[in-house]
């Protein structure tokens, strides 16, 4: 999955709207169990990834389709990967069961792209074009809108009348992920893509996450809980572990075969998804602030991959710095 394919705009779309119905899939997955330690759900999600995909970032290495990563390379990955299993994974799973689905995923992905944009402007000097600004201006005003249906969505959710405090850090956790997937993608981005195979870089970053996500949930868990998941429990996890895995690959073949903003346009559909499922399936708050903060963060997905000149960037490039990302929630 390195070598250079011909351009199919209707492939990467289809691959594009798997992507997104695997991750919203994943998502739903992980809604329902929120009872259990998010630390302990976030350690045992990574499991799969790197039972599937570790085998054949060896296999590249081995066979020389992939050269051996680099320790400086490795040291990078090591060190986003450590922010994004904490500040992400583990803080994304917690919002679930705070303000619920339906409004954590457009706030983990719009503040993901608008903190990207943050860096690459004033960090790496790169520049943006107009549609970009007004995209981020989009993104933008979809999380202030998003936060404006905090109060509800924590009231659905938990149950019980809430303080301001449950409330902010019901917001601020996958704000929080955003920025760590943000940091995560400008590290493989500038650090790594173009050296280290998509299958070692997922592999290594899920890797670090069990490394760190297993003892920790012995403290945040301990084993009598952990004990208590039942086998069901078990088995969705599984289930999300795989969706989430077919979903990176889906994701990375979606920007192979076609232009960047057909597969953002297409993955963006999770949005809608999750909203869609946190309402229906998990009766979580429904309101005309949820409705018009998703669709901004759809418009201002679609309006950052609209480029006024051709990209200059390599396509291997853009596959590891969008998919990775998505796969390290």
């Amino acid at each position: 999955m390195t070598q250079r394919t011909s351009p199919n705009p209707w492939l990467g779309l289809i691959c594009g709207v798997l992507a997104a119905v695997g991750y919203s899939l994943a998502n739903i997955c992980l809604r329902w169990l929120t009872t259990l330690d998010p630390v302990w759900v976030s350690f045992l999600k990574a499991i799969p990834t790197v039972v599937l995909f570790a085998p054949i970032a060896l296999w590249q290495i081995r066979t020389g389709r992939s050269p051996m990563p680099k320790l400086s390379s490795i040291f990078i990955l090591i060190l986003a990967a450590i922010s994004s299993q904490l500040l992400g994974n583990a803080m994304l799973q917690w919002s679930f069961g705070v303000v619920g689905v339906a409004m954590s995923v457009p706030l983990c992905l719009g503040t993901m792209i608008v903190v990207g944009v943050m860096i690459s402007k004033w960090l790496l000097y790169e520049s943006l074009t107009r549609w970009q600004r007004w995209g981020t201006a989009s993104l933008v005003l979809a999380l202030m809108t998003l936060s404006l249906a905090g109060r509800g969505a924590v009231q659905s959710v938990v149950n019980d009348p809430s303080g301001w405090l449950l409330i902010g850090a019901g917001i601020v956790a996958p704000m929080l992920a955003g920025i760590s997937y943000a940091f995560l993608s400008v590290a493989i981005r500038r650090g790594v893509s173009g050296e280290v195979s998509m299958f070692m870089t997922t592999s290594l970053i899920c890797a670090v996450g069990m490394g760190i996500l297993g003892p920790l949930s012995l403290y945040t868990t301990g084993l009598e809980e952990m004990a208590l998941t039942t086998w069901p429990q078990y088995g969705v996890l599984l289930i999300a572990g795989l969706l989430n895995a077919a979903a990176f690959v889906a994701l990375t073949l979606s920007f192979r075969y076609a232009p960047v903003i057909i597969g953002n346009a297409a993955n963006s559909l999770q949005n809608p998804l999750s909203a869609l499922a946190g309402v229906i399936l998990f009766h979580e708050a429904y309101s005309i602030n949820l409705i018009f903060g998703v669709v901004l963060t759809v418009l201002g997905v679609v309006m950052m991959g609209l480029r006024e000149k051709p990209l200059s960037t390599h396509p291997e490039e853009l596959e590891i710095a969008s998919a990775v990302v998505e796969d390290g929630r």
